[in-house]
């Protein structure tokens, strides 16, 4: 078997995910693709990568080596794209993005569409991770840049604020809530909650701030889209933490209400992120100048 990039970047998900299903959810393939995929590369290498558990896998002491190469291929490569982009202006190439959900349902699109009709050569490569996920990616090379929440370690990265968004509880219209314009996180412990799944920044965030009140988030169900969230709530099954550019348009509000949060952490930002400016290949270089300049295609956040 030929040990190939896109199977080591498979077998990094994995072990950050330490979970066969979520790492094929974050590549949009099968989970048997991925422990094929993972067991070609073990016998490729002769060693066993992975401890199979019941509740999920953790590396061997091979596969933590194999991390550690794994992670210097992926930074020797970033490497190698931006030392070849020297040569041209950066009208060409293609931009590896990683961002948050958020920023990907609410906000970043106008801006990724203006800057491919100014230049219509360059592909952008947008995926889906959480903050803390694309922070690690940045510094391990797989990633030109992130957009993703403040409040997570950044390091070794060099970072500028991009958008600003505030947390809201979305009820359902019947929900004893629904009355309310405002409210406090800890009023909405009371009942029922749809969360997002744990590897997500709100998830921590909520679940943090809830032990901080000495009281617990009461999670009934865990999705992994904003969508699923906005269709439990309607259905009734409890009310969701939001971003309040993740809630919908006006005319897709039926079946719950916005409720704002008043808790001061509920003001987020989101942050753009990368390790070296002038490391970045030409074309990721003028796609971070255009997320820093005003221009028609970027629009603020309500609230903001």
């Amino acid at each position: 078997m030929r040990i190939d990039l896109v199977t080591l970047k498979i077998f990094l998900t994995v072990i950050e995910e330490r979970n066969f299903a979520r790492a094929a959810e974050r590549h949009f393939i099968a989970t048997s693709a991925v422990s094929k995929r993972i067991s070609d590369l073990e016998d490729a290498l002769g060693v066993q990568l992975l401890e199979r558990r019941n509740m999920g896998v953790r590396p061997t002491a091979a596969g933590l080596e194999l991390l550690t190469h794994a992670k210097d291929m992926m930074a020797v490569m970033a490497r190698m794209r931006a030392q070849m982009s020297e040569f041209g202006d950066g009208s060409k190439g293609e931009v590896r993005v990683f961002a948050n959900s958020t920023a990907i349902v609410g906000f970043i699109g106008p801006a990724i569409r203006s800057f491919l009709e100014a230049y219509p050569q360059i592909d952008i490569h947008l995926e889906e991770w959480s903050s803390p996920f694309i922070v690690r990616a940045l510094r391990d090379g797989l990633a030109d840049l992130g957009v993703f929440w403040s409040g997570v370690s950044t390091a070794g990265l060099t970072v500028h604020p991009f958008r600003r968004s505030n947390l809201v509880a979305v009820v359902p219209l019947q929900h004893p809530l629904a009355c309310k314009d405002e409210v406090a996180f800890a009023e909405t412990l009371d009942y029922d909650h749809v969360a997002f799944h744990e590897g997500s920044f709100i998830f921590r965030m909520t679940q943090s701030c809830a032990a901080d009140l000495q009281r617990k988030v009461r999670a009934r169900l865990q999705v992994t889209s904003f969508d699923a969230m906005r269709t439990m709530v309607r259905a009734g099954v409890g009310l969701a933490i939001m971003s309040d550019v993740t809630v919908g348009n006006p005319d897709e509000h039926y079946g719950y209400k916005v409720v704002r949060l008043t808790d001061e952490w509920s003001a987020l930002e989101s942050m753009i992120g990368y390790r070296d400016f002038d490391a970045l290949p030409r074309a990721a270089q003028n796609f971070v100048k255009h997320l820093q300049d005003p221009h028609p295609g970027l629009t603020e956040m309500p609230g903001c």
